[in-house]
């Protein structure tokens, strides 16, 4: 993997270097005099950024010089990028001569910083403190001491000890899952000391980011009261054998607390036979990848700490605050309420921010600490130490990730961040390095999804693939994000409470929160992006925004052709994104040659597309809604390779033929909306399918249709040549009858998604034959009956299937597989009607699963009536049971 060319760690010492190398590859651009010095100073500059960044404390003199190198980055590459741009109305830089004397100037000052840079370096190395873990904070629990009994654990204990005890004799490991401030670490040491009282040989270990294994499987040793000779020298695999030759023959009870990694965990769990005495282990960790390997072990399983819920969470704050977990005086219940949303059912947030408020009684004194705590780490031990505790994750990231996550602050508490947004913006703005055989989207995506396996970022919307779509910020997390952005100047935020800009800063990306004025004295023309989150009435003339990258306005509504007057000039444009109620884009939109993604979000106005588009040559995105009218020269653009939102019925015939010549298209999203249709609307239809055939012979990978009526009759049309390149089809709102019969002979096809009647023998048949689907979702109304229960066999194929997602909230699911049937499945998720199905089923709700020989994760939405519950969670707890697998029940309703 390359560098990142910029990065919240280096600013844009990256790609300034990148850029630098152009230069000196290009002879005819300028004279190279310095530029090669000059580079090799920024090289060493950019070395010493991403030293100092993995200190977790730089020191204030290495905070200033990495703040100042940052912004000598960004300076830098703005002139660069002037100089390359080609000349245009006098404004593309005509004198290399004059810019030669500012490579010159840049030399000077570059190698000034790079000395600065090397000493505060030298200096860290010297003290032992670079890169050296500093102390546990988990360790001082000073903050739980006047507590007392956990609240909110009973529950969590009861469910622990109820999947301890399963089983039988065989090894078990159990791994509590969760983030920061959680609890997991009291959790396990709750049942560590309740239910572990009945094991002879126990152990707890506390294992950290950076590990000492030596120490802690000594430490497991001296607890098992193995006794050894402590003169010894043994690497951590010898200690590891000599404890699993000690617990062979004995029932053991083992706690690992905070496992950060499966390396780790690989060596750690190699000191536990596999016995059949009973023994168990629990194992905590922020990480869903983690938990999943320790849960691995010996058909083990996961459980996902949750965060406390409103009544508990009232409980424990009241209780430290007025020594009572009863109430709230009625003058501060409305701020008790914003704090306690604030720290969203995190335990350890609860005690940091109530220990602050224990003898203040005036609710301005709450609003203070609520609008300021977590914006002035420094201030206060206990929250400071809170901060780091919730945080730990953060200094354990890669520079990329830290990157992703702190540009995460731009967006409002609460707000739901759309994963594709997202990744678009991290790609904008130059965080995801190239990889070799990936796409930068595919890289960010992977970004994207870390982030949600280390619990750093909460998952929300699913796919119907249940893939995550989007995503959540925690209020805690999102308040030391924005104050760390802040204070990095990393982002400048307008609006947010007790967030304060500095005077005179140059702002490199701002966040426009509501209706609050920007500040006169804000240096806006070096910003390389600018997020609209309320009023557009107050904000600035985009001529003031020359170097700006991103605009995101999709947070305000109010977006009138006025705003966009002067968008021609932002000539870095890449990402634009509105939800407007602008009638036309200007023709000026010709000007944006680097623009590489433009969406037009949901919006009251019809908005139309000018022709100019088609001389975007790097356009590579354009999603749009069903209200946007395109220009019928839409096959122009050469380089796009996402289409979305196109209503095929409001669009001209011309547009609908020229859709088939976007020979580079990967995605395409279409809608046949009747309501909105024209005269044209049936010859659309035909010439959609045609081209949708052709692109499906080149480049197109994911093509998703939404039909409000007639579905049948569109997938009746001559699909011929059959789209053989598609790789996920999803077809929603509208019903088909059957599977259409060309969707066989898709051969690359991995997911697929299909809205319909009733599931039948045939329609299983189609599906089972496809070689490479992974993810297959039926919405349906029924599959099978009481005269024929349908039948999943192992003759049906399916042999690369590992998500099975099938029925409906009014489904009577008649399903049932048979021995051999699905061998790959992994995850299984039926949703039914539990009346009808039981109607169709006996009243026994056998669906056959333990004939499914790899099923990890069975998922069950049913509606039900109270007289029906206990057969139905009895006989899908039997079920499970019956599974040599033991896969995991999760209910939904």
């Amino acid at each position: 993997m390359e560098t990142e060319p910029v990065s919240a760690a280096t600013g844009a010492t990256g790609s300034v270097l990148k850029k630098l190398g152009a230069l000196l590859a290009d002879e005819h651009a300028i004279p190279n005099g310095d530029v090669e010095s000059l580079k090799a100073e920024l090289q060493a500059v950019h070395s010493f950024l991403k030293t100092l960044s993995q200190a977790e404390d730089p020191g204030e003199r290495g905070r200033r010089w990495m703040k100042e190198a940052r912004e000598f980055s960004y300076d830098v590459e703005d002139a660069l990028d002037e100089l390359m741009l080609p000349p245009r109305d006098g404004s593309g830089n005509s004198n290399p001569d004059g810019f030669s004397e500012k490579i010159s100037t840049w030399l000077t000052e570059a190698a000034a910083r790079r000395r600065t840079g090397q000493e505060i370096s030298d200096s860290i190395s010297r003290a032992g403190t670079g890169g050296v873990e500093a102390e546990d904070p988990r360790r001082d629990c000073s903050l739980y001491k006047e507590t007392g009994e956990p609240v909110g654990l009973d529950g969590p204990a009861d469910e622990l000890i109820k999947m301890l005890n399963g089983g039988g004799q065989q090894l078990g490991v159990v791994s509590i899952v969760g983030c920061g401030g959680l609890g997991k670490t009291t959790l396990a040491r709750r049942v560590y000391n309740t239910f572990g009282e009945q094991f002879e040989y126990r152990a707890f270990v506390s294992v950290s980011r950076k590990p000492h294994l030596v120490a802690i499987l000594r430490d497991i040793r001296s607890q098992l009261g193995y006794e050894y000779d402590q003169t010894l020298t043994e690497d951590a695999q010898s200690f590891a054998d000599s404890v699993s030759n000690f617990l062979q023959d004995k029932r053991y009870f083992i706690v690992v607390d905070d496992v950060w990694d499966v390396q780790t965990w690989d060596i750690i769990k190699g000191a536990f036979p596999k016995s059949n005495f009973g023994s168990r282990i629990i194992t905590t960790t922020r990480i869903h990848e983690v938990a999943k390997s320790c849960s691995a072990t010996c058909g083990g399983r996961a459980y996902t700490l949750s965060p406390l819920i409103t009544a508990d969470s009232e409980r424990l704050f009241y209780k430290i605050v007025f020594n009572s977990g009863e109430q709230c005086p009625s003058h501060l219940k409305r701020v008790s309420d914003k704090i306690l949303q604030k720290c969203g059912g995190l335990p350890l947030a609860i005690i940091a921010i109530s220990g602050l408020l224990i003898a203040k009684n005036h609710e301005d004194q709450w609003e203070q600490v609520y609008t300021s705590i977590w914006h002035g780490l420094g201030s206060n031990p206990a929250v400071e130490r809170t901060m780091r505790i919730l945080l730990l994750g953060y200094f354990d990231l890669s520079p990329c990730l830290k990157s992703c996550l702190l540009y995460l602050s731009v967006f409002p508490e609460g707000y739901a961040i759309k994963k594709e947004r997202l990744v678009m913006r991290w790609i904008a703005e130059g965080f995801i390095p190239e990889e070799h055989g990936h796409t930068l989207y595919e890289s960010g995506e992977r970004c994207f999804n870390e982030l949600i396996n280390r619990n750093l970022i909460q998952p929300g919307e699913m796919n119907k693939f249940g893939e995550v779509e989007s995503c959540r910020v925690h209020g805690i997390i999102l308040d030391f994000l924005v104050s760390m952005s802040n204070q990095d100047n990393f982002v400048t935020f307008i609006g947010v409470p007790g967030v304060i800009p500095e005077p005179q800063n140059k702002v490199r990306r701002l966040s426009l929160q509501g209706d609050n004025e920007i500040p006169a004295d804000l240096i806006l023309c070096n910003a390389r992006s600018l997020s609209v989150f309320g009023g557009c009435v107050k904000m600035p003339s985009l001529s003031k925004f020359r170097h700006l990258r991103i605009l995101d306005m999709e947070g305000s509504g109010e977006v009138e052709d006025q705003h966009l007057a002067e968008i021609g000039g932002l000539f870095h444009l890449k990402y634009l994104r509105l939800k407007s109620k602008v009638g036309k884009l200007p023709q000026q939109i010709a000007e944006l040659q680097y623009l590489e993604s433009l969406e037009i979000c949901e919006s009251n106005a019809t908005t139309e597309i000018p022709s100019a588009i088609n001389q975007l040559t790097r356009l590579v995105r354009l999603v749009v809604n069903d209200e946007t009218i395109l220009p019928d020269e839409i096959g122009g653009i050469k380089a796009l390779q996402v289409l979305r939102g196109i209503n095929v019925n409001t669009q001209s015939t011309n547009f609908v033929r020229q859709v088939c010549l976007l020979s580079n298209l990967r995605e395409l999203s279409i809608s046949f909306i009747n309501y909105y249709a024209g005269d044209n609307w049936k010859e659309n239809q035909e010439e959609m399918v045609s081209s949708i055939c052709r692109l499906g012979r080149a480049n197109l990978h994911v093509l998703h249709i939404t039909i409000n009526e007639g579905a049948d009759e569109i997938f009746e049309e001559s699909w011929s040549p059959a789209p053989l390149s598609l790789r996920e089809l999803v077809v929603e709102v509208g019903v088909v009858s059957s599977v259409p019969r060309w969707i066989g002979s898709l051969v690359n096809l991995q997911k697929l998604a299909v809205p319909m009647w009733e599931v039948g023998e045939e329609d299983v048949v189609i599906l089972g034959s496809l070689p490479d689907l992974r993810h297959l979702s039926l919405t349906a109304l029924a599959a099978g009956s009481k005269e024929g229960r349908l039948r999943v066999t192992q003759s049906h194929g399916f042999p690369s299937l590992i998500n099975f997602q099938i029925g409906g909230e009014e489904c009577a699911l008649g399903l049932v597989f048979e021995a051999g049937s699905m061998p790959k499945l992994q995850n299984l998720e039926l949703e039914f009607d539990a009346e009808e199905t039981s109607s169709v089923t006996n009243g026994g709700f056998d669906f056959g699963i333990k004939h499914l020989s790899c099923l990890t994760s069975t998922t069950v939405r049913s509606t039900y009536d109270d007289p029906i519950r206990p057969t139905l969670e009895a006989a899908m707890e039997r079920c499970i049971n019956d599974h040599p697998n033991r896969p995991t029940l999760i209910w939904m309703k």
